[in-house]
């Protein structure tokens, strides 16, 4: 076994163990898991669906209950398929009278302020049809405890940002005030592993989200530098025909960021698929922005089927994770994306710096570390329910004030915050500014 197949397999198989005490299909957390048959011409992945209960008869609210999951290892595509389940169960689980309801300006409880978020511009408020009001000190919203990394010391964040799915209590007055995402939500067989995770995939939107919106070009990672192990997927994609490039998107932290983008010149193909993973390895980054490549190519070639899709001025027509993944099957959209790759010198992989430790609490540190040295604040929400505690796994959700987010649908995209409109320039890029607008094209993730 190489040493990825080992970092793969040996937390894989703490959640594997636990299977059988998942898995039931009338009283078990997960309900129901298959694996799913490659598609003809696809990658040579795994691809596994989860089903998680209904956790409404246990007091939760209706959860997202589908977790999936694709890797070069079966045990891997099935354990990511199964995390997913559960932690889309354990975030449902909340009480809205249990929650203190307060505008941050009158909280008598310590809880982070709301101009910290990334979040809208005010031209987009101005919208009469803009879903979102201005999140301010005023706004009255419930708020749940998290902690503090640097600190240890608790801090509220908005509920809205920690459960999924919320629904806003406007019977007490509370406004919508941003889009309910699922980013930075984590499940392993630790709070640290979870926290890790979730950390590492807040890290990752915001690096991509820059890049995209600010239409930044990015170094391509040079593809005969590429270890055995990643060599080997890379061949897997593109062994279908598909061109594939990994570019390096490097961020002001230094943890590394690996986007993957499938490229298709035949006109049954979609034409551009994108994927990106971060972690303190970047082995493991690039890994998982390639396993993320072939979960989304079942997407994107059954969207792919289905008629074209037009969109409107502006690309307002674009409102669903679909519409985003549909957008850039069209070989017509494709040179919306030619910005994004550098025309400079490939970086060899190893540009890349390994700062994993090789052991989740170090790995948390460095993280606390990496992330205190830009001013920002990591808050993390422990969500295990006790029955998925029991079994020895935590649900952890992460949380980065200002960091920029993903949102869907074009016109709901994040234009508030700093780091749009700073981070760019500071990495030596010409960046963008609000006269100038960011980049008119929807982001191509699900």
């Amino acid at each position: 076994m190489n040493g990825l197949s080992r970092q793969i397999q040996v937390p894989v198989r703490r959640l594997l163990d636990v299977l059988e005490d998942l898995l039931d299909d009338r009283v078990g957390i997960i309900r129901h898991v298959e694996e799913i048959r490659r598609e003809p011409g696809a990658p040579a992945f795994f691809h596994y669906l989860a089903q998680a209960c209904d956790a409404r008869p246990l007091g939760g609210y209706q959860n997202y209950a589908s977790g999936g999951g694709a890797a070069s290892e079966r045990t891997s595509a099935l354990g990511k398929a199964v995390g997913e389940a559960i932690e889309r169960y354990c975030s449902a689980f909340y009480r809205l009278d249990e929650l203190p309801f307060s505008p941050y300006a009158s909280a008598s409880f310590d809880c982070i302020p709301p101009e910290s978020f990334a979040l809208y511009e005010q031209t987009q408020y101005q919208d009469p049809e803009f879903p979102y009001v201005p999140f301010t000190e005023s706004t009255p919203i419930h708020w749940t405890p998290s902690v503090d990394l640097a600190t240890g010391a608790p801090v509220h964040v908005p509920a809205a940002m920690v459960f999924m799915p919320y629904h806003f209590d406007t019977a007490a007055g509370e406004p919508p005030f941003c889009q309910r995402i699922s980013t930075g939500l984590a499940c392993h067989c630790s709070f640290e592993e979870a926290a890790v995770g979730g950390i590492c995939e807040v890290i990752e939107r915001d690096a991509f989200t820059i890049t995209w919106q600010a239409r930044l070009a990015r170094p391509i990672i040079l593809r005969k530098s590429l270890p055995a192990p990643l060599a080997d997927l890379a061949d897997r994609i593109e062994a279908t025909g598909t061109k594939l490039t990994l570019l390096f998107l490097e961020m002001d932290h230094g943890v590394p960021t690996v986007l993957s983008i499938a490229s298709n010149t035949e006109p049954d193909g979609p034409a551009l698929i994108f994927a990106a993973a971060s972690s303190l390895n970047p082995v493991i980054a690039a890994r998982k922005s390639m396993e993320e490549i072939a979960h989304t190519w079942r997407l994107a070639y059954h969207l792919k089927g289905s008629p074209p899709l037009v969109s409107g001025p502006g690309c307002g027509g674009i409102t669903s994770q679909d519409d985003h993944v549909h957008f850039f099957c069209a070989h017509e959209n494709a040179h919306l994306a030619n910005f994004i790759v550098s025309r400079g010198d490939p970086v060899p992989f190893d540009a890349l710096s390994d700062l994993s430790t090789g052991d989740a609490r170090s790995d948390l540190e460095v993280l606390k570390s990496r992330i205190a040295s830009l001013g920002a604040r990591i808050l993390l929400a422990d969500l295990t329910t006790d029955d998925v505690r029991n079994l020895g796994l935590r649900v952890v959700r992460a949380i980065i004030p200002g960091f920029h987010p993903l949102f869907i649908g074009h016109r709901l995209r994040a234009l508030g915050g700093e780091r749009l409109w700073t981070i760019p320039q500071r990495l030596g890029y010409g960046g963008i500014t609000c006269a100038t607008g960011d980049n008119p094209a929807p982001h191509p993730y699900p």
